[in-house]
């Protein structure tokens, strides 16, 4: 029958994915190849279901950090599309014109914002800056990306808010506000001073270029997020409720259908928020507490092994189930210099590695995982001279 078909009938079947099937196939193919690590933590999670029905749990999950960065990350869609990020992008492109200074900026802006609003929420907030920034002046940032999520985590590891595995130590142990810092600042120090280092020696040289014409941004758009997310960031300083962040992710949505740009449609607003990120969360989290029960955990007062086992953990299960997986054998440095060192290097060590490759413009795994490894072990080091000093 398909021989008495028209060309045009023909066509219209192709596009419905009708007849063999093909583009059906190529679309499925194509979604697995845009988001080739949610996929892979899907099997990881159906395995380790399989292997135990006990982590089919959704206790498992941590719903109220899902709803914070879930917040954050539909808010900052808001940002994008009203123009504000590309207007700071182009503003700092006018004041700073060496590619090297605009890398060292961007790192050290990330660096400080860490250390009060977490490594996650900053890299949030300040790579889609950086990708705007490579975007108008026509370079290529996937490798200063890097280096901001290696920042983020060597900010964040200084103070005790500034990520949940210090939050966890910090009360675990009993510790003041200075007692943490002079706990933390040795190996901070080297932190800091091996990533400028490598941000010298990898940032580009020469000028940074820009539009000559600057870019428009909707006003009304931009002033609703930039409230919605000043509110965002009191909240969750103020470690309001999993419902306050939820009632900002539906205004920030809300404003985003009712402000948009005229003649725009509501699907081209909203498909611009980055579901399958929230999701792939979701599942990191499964994926991690489910693995972490199946770890032995080790009784030591070595502090090197210590160390040692929080960096090797950390790579595999995240920094925070590492840190509760080991709080309760070891005394506070090791452990803490461990799980915070051992924030980079793979993709899951710290889930602002996976936000950064996710936002960074289609950085690669293994490219991320080259430079940020390189750099894990180079700290490692010097950490392991001063615990056995």
């Amino acid at each position: 029958m398909a021989r008495n078909l028209n060309p045009r009938t023909h066509l219209i079947m192709r596009k419905a994915g009708n007849g063999s099937g093909l583009p059906k196939e190529k679309s499925r193919m194509r979604l697995v190849r845009k988001e080739p690590i949610f996929f892979f933590l899907l099997v990881a999670y159906a395995l380790l279901v399989a292997y135990n029905a006990k982590f089919l749990n959704p206790a498992l999950v941590e719903w109220d950090t899902v709803a914070i960065i879930a917040s954050f990350l539909i808010i900052n869609t808001g940002l994008l599309i009203s123009g504000g990020i590309d207007a700071a992008a182009y503003a700092m492109l006018g004041r700073i014109k060496s590619f090297r200074k605009l890398a060292l900026a961007s790192i050290a802006l990330t660096v400080i914002v860490s250390m009060f609003i977490t490594n996650d929420a900053s890299l949030i907030v300040l790579v889609p800056l950086t990708m705007s920034i490579g975007r108008i002046s026509g370079s290529d940032v996937r490798g200063t990306v890097v280096l901001q999520a290696i920042g983020a985590n060597v900010g964040s590891m200084l103070t005790p808010f500034g990520n949940p595995q210090n939050i966890i130590m910090f009360r675990h142990y009993g510790l003041s506000a200075l007692q943490f810092i002079l706990g933390m600042l040795p190996i901070f120090l080297i932190s800091i001073l091996v990533l400028a280092a490598f941000a010298f020696l990898i940032s580009r040289t020469g000028r940074a270029g820009k539009l000559s014409t600057k870019p428009l941004s909707n006003k009304a758009l931009l002033a609703v997020s930039i409230l919605l997310f000043v509110a965002d960031v009191v909240g969750f300083l103020g470690n309001y409720s999993i419902w306050f962040f939820m009632a900002m992710s539906f205004a920030a949505i809300a404003a985003m259908i009712v402000l948009r740009p005229k003649g725009s449609k509501v699907t081209a607003a909203l498909f611009r928020i980055d579901v399958f990120l929230i999701l792939t969360f979701v599942l990191i989290f499964l994926v991690i507490n489910s693995a972490a029960t199946l770890l032995p955990r080790l009784h030591t007062s070595n502090g090197v092994l210590m160390f040692l086992y929080a960096l090797a953990a950390s790579q595999l299960i995240s920094n925070v189930p590492a840190t509760v997986l080991l709080q309760k054998s070891s005394i506070f440095a090791p452990l803490s210099w461990g799980v915070n060192v051992g924030g980079n290097g793979t993709v899951i060590a710290s889930l602002a590695n996976f936000i950064a490759i996710r936002q960074g413009g289609g950085i690669s795994p293994i490219r991320f995982m080259k430079l940020s490894l390189l750099y894990t072990a180079i700290v490692a080091l010097f950490a392991i001279v001063l615990i056995a000093l």
